[in-house]
């Protein structure tokens, strides 16, 4: 588990540990560095890389002709650059085993379709969709999987602004999803039931996007 913030982080590593077994490396996924000494120490902790959840993503909403370079580069840096380095390192990894591998980029419904005052965070979601589908053809043949997730309204600390009751209006099973939800679908594009899954899209949005 990685990210930057280092009390979270330890916290929600020392609960999995409870029924599994768990690290959390402190890292910017922006880094290259960072993501070195992130693989670093899990094939020191585990002896390889069999799977990457390329999931760190912020976000926040700002009117196109007010936001700055800046803005759009720092929020992509994390979005869209962090998971590119993620591939690229995991990738590595994974080659040393030479029996493939499994990586899931999580993208967003605001990947398949736009969203008003969020165009930086759309490009980032919209290039995850498209980066998984291009590494999926560039690694099938060395059995490295590569799939996309696009959540709708997950009930998480990014969509605790959003007032649940109107939104849920407008998701045909009239309600926001929960992490598990996200999670089990991770799993399963991760895991032995997905072995023949790669280059798709997988949609978690109650049913959002078939409006």
């Amino acid at each position: 588990m990685t990210g930057r913030n280092l009390q979270t982080g330890e916290a929600a590593a020392a609960g999995l540990s409870k029924t599994g077994n768990a690290t959390f490396v402190a890292a910017d996924h922006g880094s290259s560095a960072d993501w070195d000494r992130v693989i670093e120490t899990a094939l020191s902790r585990f002896g390889r890389v069999d799977i990457l959840l390329a999931n760190a993503g912020i976000t926040h909403a700002t009117p196109t002709a007010d936001m700055t370079l800046e803005e759009f580069r720092g929020l992509n840096r994390t979005n869209l650059k962090g998971c590119f380095l993620g591939v690229k390192h995991a990738v590595a990894a994974m080659r040393r085993n030479g029996e493939g591998g499994a990586i899931v980029l999580m993208s967003s419904i605001v990947g398949k379709v736009g969203i008003p005052g969020l165009i930086h965070y759309s490009a980032a979601k919209g290039g995850l969709r498209l980066m998984a589908k291009a590494a999926a053809l560039e690694l099938g043949p060395e059995k490295i999987r590569v799939n996309s997730l696009h959540p709708g309204m997950i009930r998480t600390d990014m969509t605790a602004p959003f007032p649940e009751a109107q939104m849920a209006a407008r998701i045909p099973l009239g309600k926001f999803g929960e992490p598990e939800d996200v999670a089990n679908a991770a799993l399963f594009l991760a895991g032995p039931r997905g072995q023949f899954i790669t280059g798709t899209e997988l949609v978690i949005d109650g049913g959002w996007l078939v409006q």
